[in-house]
């Protein structure tokens, strides 16, 4: 079963974007790189278009996360990453 992953999305413009869970591919260079390529246009997003809302798409019950900078992004990524 394949995990959805997160659905990330500005609170200004309601750019959104999928993260997956982890690195779906494995160990396939392909996959990975694109897994890194989804993160690093999460990375791009500038300050001022921020904050995030994030929401788990495998845990509806779960309340939505705002994350108020990239700094809060960095320590949130490496939360549910682990």
């Amino acid at each position: 079963m394949y995990l959805k992953g997160f659905r990330i999305k500005t609170s200004k413009n309601s750019q959104s974007i999928t993260l997956p869970k982890w690195d779906f591919g494995g160990d396939k260079p392909w996959t990975n790189s694109a897994w890194n390529n989804v993160l690093e246009s999460i990375r791009e997003i500038r300050e001022i278009d921020y904050p995030l809302i994030i929401l788990d798409l495998d845990k509806s019950d779960l309340p939505e996360t705002l994350i108020k900078g990239k700094t809060e992004f960095e320590n949130w990524l490496k939360k549910v990453m682990n």
